[in-house]
């Protein structure tokens, strides 16, 4: 089955400013935006048993 193109929306004019100052405002002040390697691999780990939970009751 075939998905359609779609065109992606540009955000343009004040939208895009504010969309601009909020970025900047997330990356500089909240916690949940800075990287953290101990968090990436508890992910990886939590992912990789649910991938073994799956294939080992038949579902994947």
């Amino acid at each position: 089955m075939a998905i359609p193109v779609t065109n992606i929306p540009v955000l343009t004019g004040e939208v895009a400013e504010r969309f601009i100052k909020q970025c900047e405002y997330n990356a500089k002040h909240l916690r949940g935006s800075e990287w953290n390697q101990e968090s990436e691999d508890t992910f990886h780990a939590v992912m990789k048993r649910s991938k073994a939970y799956l294939k080992k009751i038949g579902l994947k």
